[in-house]
């Protein structure tokens, strides 16, 4: 019987293989963390202990006063937005589309009055692609509509986020 050289032996693979490939599974496991864009969670809600609390009452106004908007993005970044019932008293609004999943796809719009509830303006940046959560505010922040803009589609549907 003829003894095999240390590096020849099968068994070494494992020995060294499986901790090495650990390693390298764990430092670019950092790597992809560190290269996130971190938590992103909406600023607004407070986390106290286990429990989390937001502040709803923009969002009672909105359905207090029966706000629904239906709303067009352009594949350029315009947006034109209608209310249906009832229109708000304000000149202009601000639009915020956030990513679902990256922050750093977030875009925003101001959008002017251009009479009789429609409401017209242009995203700052570009549409990325994937799904977005849409709020719509006026400047004083008294009412808020919610709503989800689908990675495909260019309709907007917003309401008050609960029902009065």
């Amino acid at each position: 019987m003829s003894a095999r050289a240390w590096y020849r032996e099968p068994m070494l693979a494992l020995v060294i293989g499986l901790p090495a490939a650990a390693v390298a599974a764990g430092i670019a496991t950092l790597v992809l963390a560190a290269a996130g864009p971190g938590d992103a969670g909406d600023l607004r809600v407070r986390r106290v202990a286990q429990t989390q609390t937001a502040d709803l009452a923009p969002d009672r106004a909105a359905a207090a006063i029966g706000l629904t908007a239906v709303g067009t993005l352009d594949a350029d970044g315009a947006i034109l937005l209608r209310f249906e019932a009832a229109a708000p008293d304000a000149d202009s609004l601000a639009l915020e589309l956030r990513h679902v999943t990256d922050a750093r796809r977030d875009r925003s719009a101001r959008l002017s009055s251009a009479g009789n509830g429609v409401f017209a303006g242009r995203l700052d940046a570009p549409r990325a692609a994937g799904a977005y959560n849409v709020e719509l505010v006026p400047a004083d922040a008294r009412w808020r509509l919610v709503g989800r803009l689908d990675a495909a589609s260019a309709r907007l549907a917003l309401e008050a986020a609960l029902v009065n």
